[in-house]
C-alpha cells in the first residue's frame, strides 16, 4: 500500500503587525501603526515646508489664545525679568587687582546707552529689546537685530521681524547655497542673510529681496539639530493640542450659553410650518431669544430644549489636557494655568524648582548668543568713539578688548520662605560652602554695588551718630568653628 500522506500541520494565526519580526517593537509596521513615519530628513528640509505656517500659528495663539499668551509672559518674565539682564565690568589691571575706576566708567557708559541711545528707532531700552527677543524666540523660534553703526556710541540695534527672513529662497550658487534665506559659503559658514522687502500696507508677501552681510546681523536660535538654518517655534510641539483644547472650550461656552437660555417651543403635530410673525421680517430666529420665553411655532406640542451642560467632566478633561500642553512646552501645569488647587509647600517647591533650571538653561543660551556678543561690540565702539569716560573727564586708554571683561547677571527668584532660605545661606557660609558675593548674585544683586552702598550707610549713620545695629553673637559651637 502506498504510504498515507501526512497533513501538514496548521500554523496559528498571526497578528496583523507581527508578520515581520524585528528587533525593536517601535520599528514593527502594520495597520496598527500606519501613518507613522518611516523616513527622516534633514531639520531644513522640514522647515522649509512648514515653517511658515508653525509661525503664524504661533503668532496666532500668543495673540487669540490666553494659555499661549501667558507661555509668552511666563518666558518674558524669567529670562529677562523686570530690568534685564544686568552687566557687571570686570576689567583687572597688572597687578591681578580690579580696575574700579574703569569698571566704574564702563558700567556708567553702558547704563547710558541701554537707556537712551541702543534702539535705532530710539523707542525702546536695552531691557525692551531684551524682551522682543525673547517674545520672538517664542512664537517665532528665533529673533534678529540689525547692527547699526550710528548713534552717540557708534552703536546700535535695529529690530528686524523673523518673518522677513525670506523662507522660500532656496537655491544654490556659485561659492555655496542658500537655504531658508541664509547663505552660506562653499565652507558651511554664514556670509549673508536675504530679506522680503514690506510694502506700504505692512504686507510681507512683497517679491523683492535684499541682503545683508552676516557681520552685521544678530540671529539667534536654540539649536536642536546639526547644520540647522532657522528656528523652531517654542510652542511648536503643543500647538494640536493647544487648538483642540481651545474649541473644546468654545464649543463648550456655546452649549453652556444655551443651556442657560432655556426656553420652549410649541410644536405642530400637523407639521404646520412656522413661518414669523408679521412684523418679524425674515422670521423669528432662536439664536437670541429671551431665557425663558416660548416660541410658538404650531398648537398642539411643547418640547423644551435645554442642552444640559457643561459636563460634569468638563474640569477633569481640560486639566488633562493643560498638563499635556505644559510638557510640551516645558513648564509646569501650576505655572501655565494658574491653578494652585491641592497644591501643598513640597509640590509646589519641586515644580518650581524643575521651571527655575529651564529658565536658567535659557537665560544662559541668551547671555551667550546675544547679551555678551552686543556687549563686547558695544565697548569696541564706544571706545573708539571716546564714550568711556573717567571721573575727572579722561578717555580711557589700553586695548579695547580689555574692558569687555564682564559678568553677566540675569533674573533670580525668591522663594516662598525666606525665613528658610536666609538660615540656608547662614549654613552655607558657617561651612564655607557658599560666599556672600555668590549669594548676592544668586538673588539677582549686584556685589560691588551692596557693599558700597552699606559702606555709604554705615558712615552715613556714624556721621550723624547713629550707631549700626550690632551682629548677634555667635554661638559657642560657631566660636570654636
Amino acid at each position: 500500500m502506498w504510504p498515507l500522506k501526512r497533513k501538514k500541520a496548521e500554523k496559528p494565526p498571526q497578528t496583523p503587525y507581527l508578520f515581520k519580526k524585528s528587533g525593536f517593537f517601535s520599528t514593527i509596521e502594520g495597520r496598527v501603526f500606519s501613518g507613522w513615519d518611516t523616513s527622516s530628513h534633514s531639520i531644513d528640509y522640514y522647515l522649509k515646508e512648514d515653517l511658515t505656517k508653525l509661525r503664524a500659528r504661533s503668532r496666532a495663539l500668543a495673540r487669540k489664545n490666553t494659555y499661549g499668551k501667558r507661555f509668552v509672559d511666563i518666558m518674558k518674565s524669567n529670562i529677562v525679568g523686570p530690568n534685564g539682564v544686568q552687566v557687571s565690568a570686570q576689567r583687572m589691571m597688572s597687578n591681578g587687582k580690579p580696575d574700579n575706576r574703569s569698571n566704574i566708567a564702563v558700567e556708567a557708559a553702558f547704563k547710558d546707552w541701554s537707556n537712551k541711545h541702543c534702539d535705532f528707532y530710539g523707542r525702546a531700552c536695552f531691557a525692551d529689546l531684551q524682551n522682543i527677543a525673547i517674545g520672538c524666540a517664542v512664537q517665532d523660534g528665533e529673533f534678529l537685530f540689525e547692527k547699526v553703526y550710528a548713534g552717540k556710541y557708534g552703536f546700535q540695534l535695529k529690530a528686524i521681524d523673523p518673518e522677513l527672513l525670506d523662507t522660500q529662497k532656496n537655491t544654490r550658487t556659485k561659492a555655496g547655497e542658500i537655504r531658508l534665506g541664509v547663505e552660506y559659503n562653499s565652507q558651511g559658514i554664514i556670509v549673508r542673510y536675504w530679506f522680503r522687502e514690506k510694502n506700504a500696507d505692512g504686507d510681507y508677501q512683497a517679491s523683492k529681496t535684499y541682503s545683508i552681510k552676516a557681520g552685521r546681523i544678530v540671529h539667534c536660535f536654540v539649536p536642536l539639530y546639526p547644520d540647522q538654518s532657522r528656528g523652531l517655534p517654542w510652542t511648536h510641539a503643543a500647538l494640536e493640542a493647544t487648538k483642540h483644547l481651545e474649541k473644546y472650550q468654545e464649543g463648550a461656552i456655546v452649549n453652556a450659553r444655551a443651556s442657560a437660555n432655556t426656553f420652549s417651543v410649541i410644536k405642530s403635530a400637523q407639521g404646520d410650518a412656522y413661518t414669523g410673525d408679521e412684523d418679524a421680517g425674515n422670521g423669528n430666529t432662536f439664536s437670541n431669544v429671551e431665557p425663558g420665553s416660548i416660541v410658538d411655532i404650531g398648537s398642539r406640542e411643547m418640547v423644551n430644549i435645554d442642552p444640559a451642560y457643561p459636563h460634569q467632566m468638563f474640569d477633569a478633561f481640560i486639566k488633562t489636557n493643560l498638563r499635556s500642553i505644559a510638557s510640551g512646552w516645558g513648564i509646569s501645569y501650576h505655572s501655565l494655568s494658574n491653578d494652585l488647587e491641592g497644591v501643598n509647600y513640597s509640590s509646589i517647591r519641586a515644580g518650581v524648582l524643575e521651571d527655575r533650571e529651564l529658565f536658567k538653561t535659557y537665560q544662559n543660551w541668551f547671555i551667550r548668543c546675544f547679551i555678551s556678543a552686543v556687549f563686547e561690540e558695544w565697548v569696541f565702539h564706544a571706545y573708539t568713539n571716546g564714550k568711556i569716560i573717567l571721573p575727572g573727564g579722561r578717555h580711557v586708554d589700553g586695548m579695547p578688548s580689555s574692558y569687555a571683561a564682564a559678568s553677566f547677571q540675569p533674573r533670580r527668584w525668591s522663594w516662598v520662605d525666606p525665613q528658610k532660605d536666609g538660615t540656608a545661606n547662614q549654613l552655607s557660609i558657617n561651612e564655607r560652602l557658599k560666599s556672600r558675593t555668590q549669594i548676592m548674585r544668586e538673588q539677582g544683586d549686584d556685589p560691588d554695588a551692596v557693599w558700597a552702598e552699606i559702606a555709604k550707610e554705615n558712615e552715613l549713620m556714624k556721621s550723624l551718630g547713629v550707631q549700626p545695629t550690632e551682629a548677634p553673637e555667635k554661638t559657642q559651637v560657631q566660636a570654636e568653628e
